[in-house]
């Protein structure tokens, strides 16, 4: 029993010699903390004082460290998005031409007599327009259209069970927060509704629907009136851009029922008159502010 747990006297000496140990460390922490040091300037420093500062300066720099690394791969985790998504859109401009067409808008006034946009058929591509439509309705079965709009919105459009799925999935079904433009999912009529509602982000990198809000500018919305939709059964549709407008995401043109074209007459600001079809169009604004948006009113 004494080879396993030692003798009262074994014992007691060993607490003894704990004392002394503890005893020794104080003295010493009292020691350092009286113990004064001069730098080159003559500045007194106390040495307990300076172990101190160069623990909290230590740990500092350990969290400093870690914050930056975390921001680091969170700033190159969203442009290595930016970059997958651009090139994927490109990627399906490149494959479906007859689609993904720019043509001169026509400028007009403000002011001036409202005259529906003409939608002219292109007879020469109408067959490679019709392969097109079934091959992206291949890649995606949401596909409900293709938007252009200005120099830079040029988009295959989408529509969901509901709206969250497209704010983080792009048109080829990437996890991407660019998403993709997509169409409100209680357009049932989709383009042929009275009022149809598109969606979409403003990114970083300028693409998506980040040109909406150029449209703020009266002289951007005169020279760039015209916005053009490829339906997916092959029609091509036209709007004519009447408005913009800063708002938020309480803004009553988000309740207005989708078939209620007479209402979006009344409280879409400079409606023109005897419009049966509306297109509306939602983006935010990269401000602090979570709930800014910019809308763009269109009619055909």
């Amino acid at each position: 029993m004494r080879k396993l747990f030692g003798s009262k006297r074994d014992i007691k000496h060993n607490k003894g010699k704990r004392v002394i140990a503890k005893t020794k460390v104080a003295k010493k922490s009292v020691e350092n903390e009286k113990a004064i040091i001069s730098d080159k300037s003559g500045q007194r420093w106390s040495l307990w004082l300076l172990e101190r500062m160069h623990y909290i300066y230590g740990s500092l720099m350990i969290v400093g460290a870690i914050l930056v690394t975390v921001a680091i791969r969170v700033i190159l985790g969203g442009v290595l998005e930016d970059v997958d998504a651009r090139t994927e859109y490109e990627q399906l401009r490149e494959s479906f031409p007859a689609l993904a067409t720019q043509s001169p808008s026509p400028e007009y006034e403000a002011g001036e007599e409202y005259e529906r946009p003409v939608e002219e058929e292109e007879e020469d591509d109408w067959d490679l327009r019709n392969l097109s439509l079934d091959e992206l309705n291949a890649l995606n079965n949401d596909f409900v259209g293709w938007i252009t709009a200005g120099p830079s919105i040029d988009y295959p459009v989408v529509q969901g069970r509901d709206n969250d799925k497209y704010i983080n999935t792009t048109f080829l079904g990437h996890r991407n927060t660019a998403g993709a433009i997509f169409m409100d999912y209680r357009n049932t009529d989709r383009f042929d509704e009275q009022v149809c509602i598109l969606y979409g982000h403003n990114t970083r990198d300028g693409s998506m629907f980040s040109a909406l809000v150029r449209f703020l500018d009266q002289r951007y919305l005169q020279e760039n009136p015209i916005i053009t939709i490829t339906t997916r059964d092959g029609r091509r549709v036209a709007y004519r851009v009447f408005s913009a407008r800063l708002t938020d995401a309480w803004d009553i043109a988000y309740t207005i029922g989708i078939n209620d074209a007479a209402r979006a007459s009344e409280e879409f600001s400079g409606a023109p008159e005897n419009i049966n079809h509306f297109l509306m169009l939602s983006t935010c604004t990269r401000n602090s502010n979570d709930d800014e948006r910019v809308l763009v009113f269109a009619a055909r």
